[in-house]
């Protein structure tokens, strides 16, 4: 293979269509030619729309941030299996409408390691900037979907809905409402395309991951307790070398009268030192005690990042090392304030079950912030 068509290979993400499958009853690939059934070990699995319940509650008056902290206390007392929520602004109630997708134990358990992702999901994303109704032929049968101001709605082929028609009427669409029609084959590769144009930093608004990790503190210490000893190293030495010219000035006093003046001079030098020194000392003390480059490394560890090496220079730090999914550690990372830009240097690596990957960050300097 040349370097040119390798290259072009990695732009494209055709690397990822190995990773990827799509599960009902049994694994199945996303050809070009349709869905075709494979049942090896995939990364990324799509998953049809009976294997997981969507459901969505309004919370009024509340800001972003107390929403967030919200959700997280809720899951934390829940311990509910991985659920994927996503949020929409509620102009009306002046707070947000929160969907909640949660998947069946069956899903949760085959695939515990794998991110998981909501066919209706990508099908959003792929109608976003659209106001329709689609009857999508899936391994799992017919699915009538609509996505109307940022809110979806599907249903299958069955009972009651036994056509498009009384889906629309179910939903309170309008019944002139246009409708796309979409075969089998059609919807793999339309899967595939929607999943290839997605951002990495929005791929974690669609998938569900297992946030379980691990964290060593050991490592953790050892990054912060090395440059607070040479800060509290620097700090005795001046005070040392302080209270011996002091001692030292004070016995040239007492010996040498004749001198007064001299050693008058002196101590007044030595006040000076000292003025110098109460001042670095409270620099030291109104730093806080870990770095905010040891903060950076304490998110990328508490995320699951095994890290290898932590470097950098002035303003650019690079981490190198292994996690169980490095688009979720890059994205946490880019969320921290003290970086004005987070990216790979160079492909992922798979190692096992992990990957493999070196980040490059910008740390924001004192002038722009």
């Amino acid at each position: 293979m040349k370097i040119n068509d390798l290259i072009q290979m990695i732009k494209s993400k055709k690397w990822l269509r190995n990773h990827i499958g799509y599960f009902h009853e049994d694994l199945f690939d996303l050809s070009d030619n349709g869905f075709e059934s494979n049942n090896n070990a995939k990364k990324v699995i799509i998953v049809s729309r009976k294997y997981y319940q969507e459901s969505w509650a309004t919370y009024p008056s509340i800001n972003l941030k107390e929403l967030k902290e919200l959700l997280k206390l809720q899951k934390d007392i829940s311990n509910a299996d991985i659920q994927l929520q996503t949020y929409h602004k509620n102009k009306q109630q002046e707070g947000f409408d929160v969907k909640t997708i949660s998947f069946n134990k069956q899903v949760t358990e085959r695939f515990k390691n794998c991110a998981l992702i909501p066919e209706t999901e990508l099908l959003a994303h792929y109608f976003l900037n659209e106001r329709t109704v689609a009857e999508v032929i899936t391994p799992a049968g017919t699915l009538f979907f609509t996505y109307v101001d940022g809110k979806t709605q599907s249903a299958y082929n069955q009972g009651l809905m036994s056509s498009v028609e009384r889906f629309i009427l179910s939903i309170g669409v309008a019944h002139t409402a246009s409708i796309k029609n979409i075969t089998i084959d059609q919807y793999a590769l339309l899967l595939w395309n929607t999943l290839q144009r997605l951002p990495v930093s929005k791929f974690h608004k669609v998938a569900a991951f297992d946030l379980a990790t691990t964290l060593n503190y050991k490592v953790l210490h050892s990054l912060y307790l090395a440059p607070l000893a040479c800060a509290t190293l620097f700090i005795c030495v001046v005070y040392g070398y302080y209270a011996y010219t002091a001692s030292a000035l004070e016995q040239e006093l007492s010996g040498y009268q004749s001198g007064v003046n001299e050693l008058l001079t002196k101590k007044q030098n030595i006040d000076i030192a000292k003025q110098y020194v109460d001042q670095v000392t409270n620099e030291f003390k109104a730093y806080p005690r870990v770095h905010s480059d040891w903060d950076i490394a304490y998110k990328a560890i508490s995320e699951g990042m095994a890290v290898q090496q932590f470097s950098g220079k002035q303003h650019d730090i690079k981490i190198r090392g292994f996690a169980g999914s490095a688009s979720k550690v890059l994205t946490e990372i880019s969320n921290l304030p003290q970086l004005k830009n987070a990216q790979f240097n160079g492909p992922l690596r798979k190692s096992g079950e992990r990957d493999y990957f070196i980040m490059e960050l910008s740390v924001v300097e004192k002038n722009e912030e």
